[in-house]
């Protein structure tokens, strides 16, 4: 779609909705102080997985055989680590790839589990916390920067910035093969007519500011300011996927979530720092071993092919790559033939950035019931990823109502994860 400033399709007030209030990010002001070392990671590809992700079903297989449900134990290319039959892809790819198997939460159900794990703090009415990419794109945009600095791809919560200026909230890409709307000039607007147009906005703009500014008009016009930055960017061809090399695109099959790694790929590979990639539907209650295996597939096929993209690019040891999800599945398979709700002792996985691969931290008790060794609670998780970004875990923002809030909450980073 193009972006109609006098023309037919959209007027500046809905495009301002749709943009800039609903959450897309620009990238044009200065970095926050927040870097407190060096940083390993230049970028984060955040695969999310909603539903709560079956981990007896997937990566942790070392327990008792009655646990595992229909799942079968197959050998990865790693001696010691053993997957489920579901990811035989990604077992050839284990030496890339450090697991988490005794994550932990004190969220039960999934809206609070998820605002959980993407935010690192429980729901409240008082507030909308921000989540963990939106920090990232805060603390560590530039001006030179072209592209926004958090990208959500896919369905599912799109990324909110939550008492942060919506600029800061993720840039949505609902379809990686549609690319981004809004982002053209509307073809009834010739390039003289338009950039007088926004010299009257900017000065009607500035007027306003001056008299009667706000933080949330400030907010407005530093959104219409991103916006066209972004649209004039050298790297928004990045969203075109047509013009990935073959080398790369084959890669990938033809499924939606495999080409939302390709974009996230092709992403960071232009210097974005935090790249969401959603995939839902996990949640099964009931007929688990009919369900799971296609969303199984489409992981496996779709995050191996992202680890062999990225190493091809030489891009693995500086793309920290994480899988998470809100909460994990029941040892026991329920009388529906599914699995229930369980956030005590779950699992996640990391890659690339120097993480310590072809390893498994944490582990369950036998019967699968709770965390028992190397627990990772789901802020800890969140500051590792900040910590290896360079970004200080315990750096404060403080919301419209003067509250300060850190960004991982009380979490600490777990330095032992990485080399």
């Amino acid at each position: 779609m193009n972006l109609d400033l006098g023309g037919n399709n959209m007027d500046r007030r809905d495009f301002i909705y749709s943009v800039g209030m609903s959450g897309a990010a620009f990238p044009f002001l200065n970095a926050t102080a927040a870097t407190v070392q060096e940083p390993k990671a230049k970028s984060v590809i955040y695969i999310f997985l909603s539903g709560g992700w079956s981990q007896y079903d997937g990566f942790n297989v070392e327990v008792k055989k009655s646990v595992l449900g229909k799942s079968t134990i197959i050998k990865s290319n790693t001696d010691g680590v053993r997957v489920s039959n579901f990811y035989p892809k990604l077992a050839r790819q284990m030496d890339k790839i450090l697991v988490l198997n005794a994550m932990k939460t004190n969220q039960g159900a999934h809206p609070s589990g998820i605002y959980k794990m993407l935010t690192s703090y429980n729901p409240r009415a008082t507030v909308t916390h921000p989540e963990l990419g939106s920090w990232v794109n805060k603390c560590l945009t530039t001006p030179q920067d072209s592209l926004p600095n958090f990208v959500s791809i896919g369905s599912g919560r799109a990324g909110s910035a939550g008492f942060f200026p919506g600029q800061w909230a993720a840039l949505p890409v609902i379809d990686p093969k549609e690319g981004i709307d809004f982002v053209k000039r509307n073809k009834s607007v010739g390039e003289e007519a338009f950039n007088n147009r926004l010299d009257i906005l900017n000065r009607l703009n500035t007027d306003f500011q001056e008299d009667f500014g706000t933080r949330d008009s400030q907010s407005y016009m530093d959104t219409y300011s991103g916006s066209l930055k972004f649209m004039n960017s050298k790297d928004i061809d990045a969203f075109e996927l047509q013009s990935v090399t073959p080398s790369i695109s084959k890669l990938y099959d033809a499924s939606k979530f495999s080409r939302s790694c390709l974009l996230a790929g092709r992403l960071v590979e232009r210097g974005v720092r935090f790249v969401k990639v959603n995939l839902g539907g996990w949640d099964y209650h009931d007929a688990i071993y009919d369900k799971l295996p296609a969303n199984a597939k489409s992981l496996d096929n779709g995050l191996s092919s992202l680890l062999t993209h990225l190493s091809q690019k030489g891009l693995l040891d500086s793309t920290l790559v994480v899988v998470s999800t809100e909460f994990g599945r029941k040892p026991e398979v329920n009388p529906n033939a599914g699995r229930d709700h369980h956030p005590d002792g779950f699992t996640c996985l990391m890659a690339g950035a120097g993480v310590k691969a072809g390893q498994v931290y944490g582990k369950t008790t036998q019967d699968g019931k709770h965390a028992e060794e190397e627990i990772l609670d789901v802020t800890d998780f969140n500051a590792s990823i900040a910590w290896r970004l360079g970004i200080d875990p315990n750096f404060e923002e403080s919301s419209a109502s003067g509250r300060p809030f850190k960004l991982a909450n009380r979490g600490k980073a777990r330095m032992e994860l990485f080399s």
